[in-house]
C-alpha cells in the first residue's frame, strides 16, 4: 500500500510537471511572480477616484485600516501581468490554490470570513525569536533602528536558515547605501510629506517615484488600485488587459520601469511595518490578478522589467510576500483549475489562489474602491485567501 501512494504520489507530479512544462515549451508564459504589489498603501481620507493617481486607493491606515495608497511591487513579486496566451499556464498554477476536493463549490464569497492563519505578531516573534538572536550574531551590522520585528521578516524568509537570512541583510544593507539609496530617500521623503497633515496626499508619493511622469500616463487607477483587507494586508488589484504596455515602454526603458517599481515596493513595506506594530498583526503584501479582457501578450520589455524587479524585491523585500490571487478566469480555466487543484504540492497551494466564480460586479477596477462595492470585494477577498 505504502508503495501504490508513493507512486501516485510521484505519478501526480510527474503530471503536474508535464502540464506546466508543456505549457512553457509551447510560449504559455506567466509574466508575474507571486506576489509583487504596485501600491503601497497609507494612512488617510477615503478612496477618491477622480484623483487621478495609479496608486490611488482604498487601503487603510495602520491604525484605521480604511485609507488610500499609492503603488509598490509583488509579484509580487515577479509583477503580475499574465498574457493570453499564459492562460493555461496560469490554471496549472492557479489550481495549487483551489479548495481541496471535497469542499464542494459552495458560493465564492462568505461575508464574515476569518481569517485562516494566524499572524498574530506576538506568537510570530516567539516562533522566531532564537533565529533573530542567530541572525543579529551573525550580521553585526544589523542596523540600531533595525528592531526584532523588522529582523523577523529575514527569518521568516529563511525560516531555519539563519546564515541565510543574515547573509540576505548583509546584501540588503549594501544595496540600500548604495545603488538602492535614491530609492531608499525618495520614499522616506514622500511618506512624510504624505502624512503631514495626519491624513494620506498621495501626490508627493506618486510625484516622488522615478520617472512617474511618464509611467502616470499608463498605470492609473483604472489599471491599479490597492484596498486593504480586513487585517490589514495591502492587496494591490491589477487589470493587466487595461496596460498599453507596447505605448508605455516606448517612453520608458526596462531599467527605469524596474526603479519604479521598486521605489513602489519600498514605499509598501514602510507601510506594512508601520501597520504590523500598530496593529500587532503581521502585514503581508498580497497580488490580486484579475484577467478581464485578457487577450494579448504583454510587451516583452515590460514583462522583463516586471521580472527583473519581481526578483529583486524578493532579496530586497524578503518577508513580506503573500499569496497571489487570481480573478475573473475565463470559465473553461475554472473548469480546469477543479480538475488540476490536487496536482500540486501544498507550498505552491499556498502561494497561489483563485476565484472560483467571477466576480461580476467589477465593471470598472475603480469600483473596488467606492462603497457599498469596496467593502463587498474586500470580504470576497479575504474568503478567498481563506481557502
Amino acid at each position: 500500500m505504502a508503495s501504490w501512494r508513493r507512486l501516485q504520489t510521484c505519478s501526480r507530479r510527474r503530471l503536474a510537471g508535464l502540464l506546466l512544462a508543456s505549457a512553457a515549451g509551447l510560449g504559455l508564459s506567466w509574466v508575474g511572480r507571486p506576489s509583487q504589489s504596485f501600491c503601497a498603501a497609507g494612512p488617510g481620507q477615503q478612496c477618491r477616484p477622480a484623483d487621478v493617481s495609479p496608486w490611488q486607493s482604498a487601503s487603510a491606515a495602520p491604525d484605521s485600516h480604511d485609507a488610500h495608497a499609492p503603488a509598490g511591487g509583488v509579484l509580487m513579486p515577479r509583477a503580475t501581468v499574465l498574457a493570453a496566451g499564459g492562460i493555461l499556464m496560469a490554471l496549472t498554477l492557479a489550481a495549487s490554490k483551489a479548495r481541496r476536493q471535497g469542499r464542494g463549490s459552495q458560493a465564492l464569497l462568505g461575508r464574515a470570513a476569518a481569517e485562516k492563519e494566524d499572524m498574530d505578531l506576538e506568537k510570530i516573534s516567539k516562533k522566531y525569536a532564537d533565529e533573530v538572536k542567530q541572525i543579529r550574531r551573525l550580521c553585526t551590522a544589523v542596523p540600531e533602528d533595525w528592531d526584532d520585528v523588522k529582523v523577523m521578516r529575514f527569518a521568516m524568509q529563511h525560516p531555519g536558515d539563519p546564515k541565510a537570512a543574515a547573509d540576505n541583510v548583509k546584501e540588503v544593507l549594501a544595496w540600500r547605501a548604495g545603488e538602492g539609496l535614491p530609492v531608499v530617500t525618495a520614499a522616506a521623503a514622500a511618506i512624510a510629506k504624505a502624512t503631514a497633515k495626519g491624513g494620506w496626499d498621495n501626490t508627493p508619493v506618486f510625484e516622488a517615484a522615478p520617472h512617474s511622469s511618464k509611467v502616470g500616463k499608463y498605470i492609473t487607477p483604472k489599471q491599479m488600485v490597492v484596498v486593504s483587507t480586513k487585517g490589514g494586508d495591502l492587496v494591490t488589484c491589477i487589470r493587466a488587459a487595461t496596460i498599453d504596455s507596447e505605448s508605455l515602454m516606448k517612453e520608458v526603458k526596462e531599467q527605469e520601469m524596474v526603479e519604479f517599481f521598486l521605489y513602489a515596493r519600498e514605499v509598501n513595506t514602510i507601510i506594512a511595518e508601520k501597520r504590523t506594530r500598530a496593529t500587532g498583526r503581521v502585514v503581508k503584501l498580497i497580488s490580486a490578478n484579475d484577467l478581464t479582457g485578457v487577450s494579448k501578450f504583454p510587451d516583452s520589455a515590460f514583462s522583463a522589467a516586471l521580472t527583473g524587479s519581481a526578483k529583486k524585491a524578493v532579496t530586497l523585500y524578503p518577508g513580506y510576500s503573500g499569496p497571489t490571487v487570481l480573478l475573473n478566469l475565463p470559465w473553461i480555466a475554472r473548469l480546469l483549475v477543479s480538475f488540476l487543484t490536487p496536482l500540486f504540492p501544498g507550498a505552491v497551494r499556498e502561494k497561489l489562489k483563485f476565484a472560483r466564480n467571477p466576480i461580476s460586479y467589477m465593471d470598472d477596477l475603480e469600483d473596488i474602491c467606492k462603497e457599498p462595492t469596496k467593502a463587498r470585494f474586500v470580504a470576497d477577498m479575504q474568503e478567498i485567501l481563506n481557502t
